[in-house]
């Protein structure tokens, strides 16, 4: 959207307070004319403009696990090392599986134990059943046995509950890889226990995301879906993102909230861990009023833009947002469709100044055409 522009003459302001001529005295001759000049006029319209806010943050992996062991024991191997590429899956170190290779074996053996000893309750309780029906046996003793192998039947589904454990305890002697990752970090040896404390730190292979800060003054909040460009040093050109999610958390003490961004890495240089610099590129969410950036003028801590009503230049203060290339936001002092003075002449004409619209340019300000910047 272009601002339009208008030529005018500045009609200089009759000089006030003269005396009237007497009537004996003979008119003073006229001084000359001052030179028309002619200024540049622009319609305030609307945009949607876009701010580049300047953010700071760190690259870092979407997931980094320290990876321990379940159960504890001694390491016998350490099967990767820092800097190795591992798949989903794949081995990474192992406990002696000794102690728990003979604690399977011994859960199997009495679950075998378990299950001969319910089988013969329960033959002992179906031929007392048997009796019974003859009248040969008492009720009493018949309960007991029935009992007696409903007990057999809950130590036979405790003994199955702990095979299942000890052959858990078993495979997790050998511990895999969760998912795709690079070794980054090794904190034991073999020889040493394992127990609460990670023996590797995996990070996720390939998912990267930026985590930058972005200050609580920005003039405009950042989405997801806005677009960031990052620039991370080592790395020779920058790289394109996007906003994924923005946090609903200030800091209250660095006054920022963060913003998250994955990363492509084509190249595979990048690392976890880098510096990265950010321009996250954030438009408003709707039109404000814009005017070209010479016709917003700052004198004394104030900004001001020449408003022309009726021909006369007023002074109006207003409140700049955000800018995009030669164009500024205006958040208050001006309305869709006002007039301001653009160009080096805002910084000569004086509150109340008339002007007059250029025989070439004789039309009124609202029925501009010809845009120019």
């Amino acid at each position: 959207m272009k601002a339009r522009w208008l030529p005018l003459l500045l009609a200089l302001p009759l000089a006030c307070g003269a005396p009237e001529p007497s009537e004996k005295e003979a008119p003073a001759a006229s001084a000359p004319a001052a030179a028309a000049e002619r200024v540049e006029l622009e319609r305030v319209e609307t945009a949607r403009l876009e701010a580049t806010i300047a953010a700071s943050g760190t690259i870092e992996a979407r997931r980094i696990t320290e990876i321990g062991s379940e159960v504890p024991g001694r390491i016998v191997a350490v099967l990767v090392d820092v800097g190795d590429q591992v798949e989903a899956g794949a081995p990474l170190f192992r406990i002696d599986a000794g102690p728990y290779q003979m604690a399977l074996t011994e859960a199997e053996a009495g679950r075998a134990l378990a299950r001969a000893e319910s089988a013969n309750a329960q033959q002992e309780a179906g031929r007392l059943q048997t009796l019974l029906e003859q009248k040969a046996a008492s009720q009493q003793r018949y309960e007991q046995l029935q009992t007696r192998a409903e007990v057999a039947r809950a130590q036979v589904a405790q003994m199955d509950a702990r095979v299942a454990k000890a052959r858990r305890d078993l495979e997790q002697t050998e511990v895999r890889a969760p998912y795709t990752a690079s070794v980054v970090e090794r904190r034991a040896h073999e020889g040493a226990m394992a127990g609460q404390d990670a023996i590797l730190v995996l990070q996720e292979a390939g998912a990267l995301e930026a985590i930058l800060s972005v200050p609580e003054a920005s003039p405009v909040p950042v989405h997801a879906g806005d677009a960031v460009r990052l620039f991370v040093e080592g790395l020779p050109d920058p790289l394109e993102a996007t906003v994924g999610s923005v946090s609903q958390r200030v800091d209250p003490g660095t006054r920022t909230y963060d913003v998250r961004a994955d990363v492509a890495d084509a190249s595979g240089q990048l690392k976890a861990g880098s510096y990265a610099r950010a321009e996250v590129r954030v438009a408003r969410a709707e039109a404000r009023p814009v005017v070209h950036r010479s016709a917003v003028l700052t004198r004394d801590g104030r900004t001001f833009v020449l408003k022309v009503e009726d021909g006369v230049v007023r002074y109006t203060a207003v409140r700049v947002g955000v800018s995009e290339d030669e164009r500024v936001e205006l958040l208050a002092g001006v309305a869709e469709g006002d007039v301001v003075v653009r160009g080096e002449a805002t910084t000569r004409l004086a509150e109340g100044a008339h002007v007059a619209a250029a025989p070439d340019g004789a039309q009124a300000a609202n029925d501009l055409t010809e845009p120019r910047l």
